[in-house]
């Protein structure tokens, strides 16, 4: 026997009612098991790999600086990205009550983990959020580089960056060490997120 419309639809949200909160605590669950391992994951070394990773670090170029640095020549996307949800990441772990925790402190800071990174809001306060070294590495090097390309009044594009635009692999590996599933809900479409970034403000890419 058919059921009528109302019996479907009564049925339909019991369904919900029951299955909504095994899926929460399920996802809830995940969260706290990834939270509880020791070992913490940095998103710069799983996207440069061990090997370039520890070379790179070893070398010693590479510093973090902070982004009232990357203001003096790139002011517009500085100024974009103060209307983004990056530079916001630190008020949500304050909020939660974990803002001492060190596998939230890697995705929601700028270098934690890393030397000269960020290391508590008490001693580096200037390198909370995510700021643009949290998704291009340290940028020590490129600031030298930059320096040395306006005394020589060279054209040539500045790089020094680990992670930089010019590498696109390494570059979406920095996004997805932190916007995963088992994590976050971030976003719903990784490359339609990832391409808005080319503009200084994401959230008017359309305008």
């Amino acid at each position: 026997m058919l059921l009528s419309l109302k019996s479907f639809i009564f049925y339909f949200l019991i369904g919900i009612f029951i299955l909504s909160p095994s899926i929460i605590f399920a996802e809830s669950q995940h969260i706290k098991e990834s939270l509880s391992q020791n070992q913490i994951e940095i998103p710069l070394k799983q996207a440069l790999g061990d090997e370039a990773y520890t070379q790179a670090m070893s070398s010693g170029q590479y510093k973090y600086v902070g982004n009232s640095k990357c203001r003096l020549c790139h002011r517009e996307f500085f100024i974009g990205r103060k209307h983004d949800l990056h530079d916001f990441t630190m008020q949500k772990l304050v909020k939660s009550k974990n803002e001492k925790n060190s596998r939230c402190l890697v995705c929601h800071s700028t270098g934690y983990g890393v030397d000269s990174g960020f290391v508590s809001m008490e001693t580096t306060p200037r390198l909370a959020n995510v700021q643009c070294e949290g998704c291009h590495g340290p940028g020590s090097l490129h600031i030298k580089l930059a320096k040395e390309k306006m005394k020589l009044r060279s054209n040539v594009g500045v790089k020094g960056f680990l992670v930089g635009a010019d590498n696109q692999k390494r570059l979406k590996k920095m996004c997805t060490s932190c916007h995963v599933s088992e994590k976050n809900n971030s976003y719903k479409d990784l490359q339609s997120a990832y391409d808005s970034y080319r503009y200084p403000n994401p959230n008017e890419k359309n305008k």
